[in-house]
């Protein structure tokens, strides 16, 4: 994850703020990419990021309104 996309992302999700559910899951979306990038690295707070992309594997019905 670059500096770059994040700059991208925050532009799109500003630019997308009329729209607040849109631009809730673009929020976060970029919340996920990142907490998964983080959970790549070699430091003990991947294994921190690791646990809690497991939220993604618990079904239940996600929608915003």
């Amino acid at each position: 994850m670059t500096t770059e996309y994040i700059e991208v992302s925050l532009k799109a999700i500003e630019d997308t703020s009329g729209d607040a559910e849109a631009a809730h899951s673009m929020e976060d979306r970029l919340y996920h990419d990142f907490i998964e990038y983080v959970s790549t690295l070699e430091i003990p707070l991947a294994e921190k990021a690791k646990l809690i992309l497991k939220t993604k594997q618990i079904p239940f019905e996600r929608w915003c309104a």
